[in-house]
């Protein structure tokens, strides 16, 4: 009974963790409830697995509770901490539960699908064109004169923010980091493919996931897409990398010939853009919040009980900053060189796990098409993450340990077991 309780619940959050985040909490927690309350019965057949990965993060863990401990604000800090780094308990649960090769492949399968539904959602709501300041409330800037009388929950859900598309996501750079993983997976088993056919079907879904990056008009994720898809060109042996290229050919042909995706593409170096300015100067802020705190930093969530002394009244007027745009800039005011070094000893630990179940699999194209999609999708996170805070960000988060964590349960479990 277990394991078909077990089955379905994969199988449902593989899907929906692309669509809903909401589904996805629904479906997540009580199947990881299950599996710990139920630890005497589920334990014998679906042990936790502790490698290095997992007993790096408790360091990181213990640093990070430390820091909310000495915190301006430690209630909160605590609360952030259960919020945002418990959610590596997807990849836990993960690495317990999919213990055949063949489960990996249909969860894989699904979550590919899902990602494909939302990149079709925003590529839908930039073809109708509706366009507002706030999904849920605010003013049309745009409403195509022939859905003036459709509700305003549907109109909602086709709008778009700002001329940005947000998919099935509340903001289109979530939507946006959130394909990412789709786009170093497709890459990855577009070049691992030996059929035509196959050919022809990751083309389309590359053009499609491709197109949804394009649309959000999200600049950190352009760029992670672009390197992700030159390094995967540049280590691959196979001719099928000149069908990428053709494809990426194909995106900077758009980007040349569309006005709006071209300036914003520009504005990516442009020191006098709003956006920039406040970036650079979060940035700034940031080290100055970091120095007051250098081993433990002001403690976790509390950028926005302190940002606003270091803010213009300019920027005061849109209230303190909620975060520094940026995973490292924020990571080291917020949890100090301690935090941000124990961060990045548990994603080495992590890459390092990826890299050996890479190696090992040389031969198989499909397990190693997904190793090397697990460390291109963190890669692309990284890259993302010097100019937005994606760790504060849950689907994403909740996204990077489904796709690592589908990875790392292949690496430790032997794939016919």
């Amino acid at each position: 009974m277990l394991d078909n309780i077990f089955t379905v619940g994969l199988n449902l959050l593989a899907f929906i963790l692309p669509v809903s985040i909401a589904a996805t909490n629904i479906v997540f927690f009580p199947l990881a409830a299950l599996w710990l309350l139920a630890a005497k019965w589920t334990f014998p057949k679906w042990r936790p697995v502790w490698g290095w990965p997992e007993k790096f993060f408790l360091v990181y863990l213990a640093a990070s509770l430390l820091s909310a401990a000495l915190s301006v604000n430690p209630a909160h800090s605590f609360l952030v901490i259960w919020k945002k780094d418990f959610y590596i308990l997807i990849m836990v649960v993960l690495v317990a539960l999919v213990r055949e090769e063949k489960s990996c492949a249909r969860l894989l399968r699904l979550f590919m699908a899902g990602a494909l539904l939302t990149a079709v959602v925003g590529l839908i709501q930039c073809a109708v064109g509706v366009n507002a300041t706030d999904i849920t409330g605010g003013y049309f800037l745009y409403l195509p004169p022939r859905l003036a009388h459709w509700p305003r929950p549907i109109l909602n859900a086709l709008a778009m923010l700002n001329g940005r598309v947000l998919g099935t996501r509340g903001h289109p750079l979530a939507y946006a980091e959130c394909l990412l993983f789709n786009w170093a997976f497709a890459i990855c088993f577009l070049l691992s493919s030996s059929r035509p056919r196959a050919w022809a079907g990751w083309t389309g879904y590359l053009i499609l996931i491709g197109g949804g990056l394009l649309v959000s008009q999200s600049r950190g994720p352009w760029i992670a897409a672009a390197v992700i898809a030159f390094l995967a060109m540049v280590t691959s042996n196979t001719r099928k990398s000149w069908l990428l290229l053709g494809l990426c050919a194909l995106f900077m042909a758009i980007f040349a010939t569309v006005p709006v995706l071209r300036d914003r593409a520009v504005s990516i170096l442009d020191r006098s853009h709003s956006s920039n300015i406040e970036r650079l100067h979060m940035w700034r802020a940031g080290l100055e919040m970091w120095k007051s705190h250098p081993l433990l930093g002001i403690g976790p969530g509390s950028v926005k009980a302190v940002s606003l002394q270091y803010q213009t009244p300019h920027e005061q007027v849109g209230g303190s900053w909620g975060h520094l745009h940026s995973i490292y800039i924020n990571c080291l005011a917020e949890r100090g060189a301690l935090g941000l070094l124990t961060f990045f000893l548990f994603i080495g630990a992590l890459c390092r796990d990826l890299w050996r179940g890479l190696r090992k699999s040389s031969g198989d194209p499909w397990r190693e098409a997904v190793f090397r999609a697990s460390l291109l999708g963190v890669l692309g996170f990284f890259i993302g993450g010097l100019t937005e805070a994606v760790y504060n960000t849950a689907v994403v988060m909740m996204t990077f340990y489904f796709t690592v964590g589908l990875a790392l349960a292949l690496a430790r479990h032997d794939r016919h077991a």
